[in-house]
C-alpha cells in the first residue's frame, strides 16, 4: 500500500480513537518563511507590533521542510504574517516541496507579481494560491490594505492568471475578498469583476468568522460536546520565523509555544506531552477547560465532513473550502449540531 494512503488512514484511526500520541506527524504545516510585509492592513496581528523584519534562517527552514516530509506531510503553507514573495527564497522554497512530494499553498497581496516573478511563481511548482484583494474598488482596497496599490495589484492578477492560463492552470488561483464592516456593499462588485476570469479558479468571498458557534451542543454536565479539534490530529502545526512552534494559528497569535526548533525537532513537539494533554481534552469533551481552545473561533464540522477531509489530499481540500463555507452559512445545521446548554 502507498504510503501516503497508509499515512491517511493511520490519521483517521488516530483521531476516531482519540489517540494521545500520534504516530502520524502533522500532514499540515505553516511556515512563516518571512516576517517582512509592504502593508499595514489594520485586521492583521502584525500592524502596530513590533515585528523584526526577518527571514527564517536556511539553517532551519530545509532541515524543517525535509523533516515534515519525513513525518508524512502532506502539505505546507509557505506563509504567516509577512509577504512570502518578500521573501527572494519562495522560489526555490516551492520547488524544494515539490521535490519532497509535499504540496504546496501560499497567500500573497499580490503587489510584487512583476513579469519576472510571475513567471518564477508559475515554474516554481505551487499548487494553491490565495491572492487577498478585500475591495472592488481603490478607496476601499485602500482602506484595509494599507500602503498597497489598487491598480498595479489588479493589473498583476490579471497577468498572472491570463499566464496561467496559457500554460493550462498549473496553479489553483483564488482571488479573495474578505467580508468586513466597510467592504460589504462591494461583494457583489467584487464577484461580478472576477468571476468567469480565465486563469482563475476560485472567486472567495469570506467571512472574518464563518459563525457556526452557535450551532455547538454542550453536555448535561456543562462540556462542549464537540467533535475534537482536528488540527491538533492533522495540523497545520505553525512554525514562526524565529523557530518557534505552536499547535495552531490560534495559539500562535497570542499563545505560549510548544518549543523552538532550535531546541527541539518537529517531531519531538508533534508528541510532546503538552500536545498529548491537549489532545485528552479534546477527546474528552474538556477543550474548553484550555485557555486559548476556550475562546477558539474556528467551526468543528461534523464527523463525516471531518474524515472525509482526512482521507484526501491537503490541497484537494483547500479547494473544496470555499464550497463548504458557503454551504456552513446556507445550511448550518448539515455541518455541525445545534447548541444545546446544559438546563435549556
Amino acid at each position: 500500500m502507498p504510503r501516503h494512503i497508509l499515512d491517511r488512514l493511520k490519521l483517521i484511526s488516530a483521531y476516531s480513537t482519540g489517540q494521545e500520541s500520534n504516530v502520524v506527524g502533522p500532514s499540515a504545516l505553516m511556515v512563516e518563511t518571512t516576517v517582512r510585509c509592504n502593508l499595514l492592513c489594520p485586521m492583521c496581528p502584525r500592524t502596530g507590533a513590533d515585528y523584526p523584519n526577518e527571514d527564517m534562517p536556511d539553517s532551519m527552514i530545509y532541515p524543517l521542510l525535509k523533516e515534515h516530509a519525513e513525518m508524512g506531510g502532506d502539505h505546507v503553507y509557505l506563509y504567516g504574517l509577512g509577504e512570502p514573495l518578500m521573501d527572494k527564497r519562495i522560489f526555490d522554497l516551492l520547488a524544494y516541496c515539490k521535490s519532497l512530494g509535499v504540496g504546496t499553498i501560499l497567500s500573497s497581496n499580490g503587489s510584487f507579481l512583476n513579469a519576472e516573478r510571475r513567471k518564477k511563481l508559475l515554474m516554481s511548482g505551487c499548487d494553491h494560491l490565495l491572492l487577498g484583494l478585500d475591495g472592488a474598488t481603490e478607496s476601499t482596497y485602500s482602506h484595509y490594505r494599507v500602503g498597497g496599490k489598487y491598480q498595479t495589484v489588479v493589473r498583476n492578477i490579471r497577468a498572472l492568471a491570463e499566464e496561467n492560463a496559457r500554460l493550462g492552470n498549473p496553479i489553483y488561483v483564488v482571488v479573495q475578498f474578505i467580508r468586513m464592516k466597510e467592504n460589504w456593499h462591494e461583494q457583489d462588485k467584487f464577484l461580478e469583476q472576477w468571476s468567469g476570469v480565465a486563469g482563475v479558479s476560485e472567486v472567495r468571498i469570506k467571512d472574518e468568522d464563518i459563525g457556526l458557534d452557535e450551532h455547538r451542543t454542550y453536555e448535561k454536565d456543562g462540556h462542549l460536546r464537540e467533535n475534537p479539534c482536528h488540527t491538533l490530529w492533522r495540523g497545520p502545526m505553525v512554525v514562526r520565523w524565529n523557530g518557534d512552534v505552536f499547535p495552531c494559528y490560534h495559539i500562535a497569535s497570542g499563545g505560549r509555544p510548544l518549543g523552538n526548533l532550535a531546541e527541539s525537532s518537529l517531531s519531538e513537539l508533534w508528541n510532546s506531552p503538552r500536545m498529548q494533554t491537549m489532545r485528552a481534552l479534546h477527546s474528552e469533551h474538556r477543550s474548553g477547560e484550555h485557555e486559548h481552545c476556550k475562546t477558539c473561533p474556528a467551526a468543528r464540522p461534523r464527523l463525516p465532513l471531518l474524515l472525509g477531509a482526512m482521507a484526501l489530499r491537503g490541497t484537494t481540500v483547500r479547494r473544496l473550502v470555499p464550497m463548504v463555507e458557503k454551504l456552513a452559512h446556507k445550511y448550518p445545521a448539515l455541518l455541525s449540531e445545534k447548541r444545546q446548554k446544559k438546563g435549556i
